[in-house]
């Protein structure tokens, strides 16, 4: 257990780095199960659901060597084990496992995936992907001896879903067509990846081609970390000071710059640096909804700046039970109504206290609130912030910031 003492009420200036996206560097590692043959995968995270998805996959058999942001990772001789459960159970990415293990190993235990647990989150589109290309669930075990081309329709868009079906049709025989598939920027990523050993891979919007072929080692590129840019961003609203985002994939965040315009502030983007400035604050009503809608992992975030500015409302039609973090954000003085999956954000008089990180993101909310409010606060469970925040105690007190990392 890890908790963060901040003493707030700073102004935080300078730049800071953005990192490899969480989102796109997980399904990438676990598709490497796929290959047969040495991936080159460069700007790797080194976060905490990274470290724990390359222990799932030692596990296997793979030889994972890291140098700097660089990750070479050997997977020539793999075989089959069942996954540590308490790896499997602290990181949703371990979802992934079902279409990489069918396709390299026939085989797949189901275990109690993990994840920040804010919603009920089922795996049935999942398994409704591994039927179609001709798998069998066995007890607590999905099988397929061999994987066939099928047509795949989603009836709504789902990240998880749509990169198991890849991981299952990369590989398999024939013809896959994937319909109503999700279309995040780590999904063609991941498709990116995949082509460069050997896949045949064609998004065309939501519907995506795939040939199966025999696949080697790879490599790619991490594209940068569109949530932690987003962070890093509203807090440098939210503490005031000059605050510029470095590496930021500015082609992937339109909704989220129009999120910032319709509080009330600039966005600046020049020579590879991204900042905002306020100019009038305004109330803002998002909704989050898939890419290129507002992302989800970002609407805990614009919580504080919301409550430090003008208010406003939030709507999650992703994850509509999201809101649990709203009951941290109160021990630092953050008012809030909330009515289904819609949550009223009131102007608050937000100040130093204690409470606990509920999740990734909701957890990053409390610490911006802290971070912006006058005193010492304390955050427990932060390591479930580290699970997605490169570096953190490090980039933070480079712009300015007073926090700790403490072990309890």
């Amino acid at each position: 257990m890890k908790k963060i003492i901040v003493c707030g009420g700073r102004p935080l200036n300078g730049k800071i780095s953005v990192g490899g996206s969480k989102n796109a560097a997980l399904p990438i590692l676990f598709a490497c199960i796929l290959t047969n043959g040495i991936s080159k995968i460069v700007n790797m995270p080194d976060i905490g659901d990274v470290r724990v998805a390359i222990e799932i996959i030692r596990a296997f058999g793979a030889k994972v060597d890291r140098f700097g942001d660089t990750v070479y990772i050997d997977t020539r001789n793999l075989s089959y084990v069942r996954p540590n459960p308490e790896h499997v159970s602290s990181i949703r990415a371990s979802t992934y496992l079902i279409g990489s293990c069918l396709s390299r190993f026939g085989e797949c235990d189901i275990l109690p995936f993990g994840g920040c647990n804010f919603s009920l989150r089922p795996i049935d589109m999942h398994i409704d992907a591994c039927i179609s290309l001709g798998a069998q669930l066995d007890g607590e075990k999905i099988v397929a001896p061999r994987l066939r081309g099928a047509e795949i329709n989603f009836n709504k868009a789902s990240v998880g879903a749509t990169v198991n079906a890849i991981l299952l049709a990369a590989s398999a025989e024939g013809q896959t067509v994937i319909d109503g598939c999700a279309i995040e920027p780590h999904i063609d990523a991941l498709i990116d990846f995949l082509n460069s050993c050997g896949a045949q891979i064609v998004r065309e919007c939501r519907r995506i081609s795939i040939v199966g072929k025999r696949l080697h080692g790879g490599n790619t590129r991490i594209i940068g970390d569109m949530i932690e840019a987003g962070s890093y961003l509203a807090l440098g609203l939210l503490c005031g000071g000059d605050l510029k985002a470095l590496d930021s994939p500015i082609e992937d965040m339109h909704s989220v710059f129009d999120a910032f315009l319709r509080l009330g502030a600039s966005v600046v983007a020049e020579a590879g640096e991204l900042s905002v400035k306020m100019i009038r604050s305004k109330p803002l009503f998002i909704s989050a909804s898939p890419y290129p809608g507002f992302p989800t992992d970002l609407q805990p975030i614009f919580a504080p700046l919301m409550a430090k500015k003008c208010g406003g409302e939030i709507i999650d039609e992703v994850w509509p039970e999201r809101f649990g973090y709203l009951h941290s954000l109160s021990d630092l003085g953050i008012r809030w109504n909330l009515n289904g999956n819609r949550a009223t954000i009131y102007f608050s008089e937000i100040h130093c206290g204690k409470t606990a990180a509920p999740d990734l993101r909701g957890g990053m909310a409390c610490l911006m609130a802290a971070l912006c409010s006058s005193g010492q606060s304390e955050i427990y469970s932060a390591e479930v912030i580290l699970r997605g925040y490169e570096n953190l105690e490090q980039k933070l007190c480079a712009i300015g910031a007073d926090i700790k990392i403490e072990d309890i």
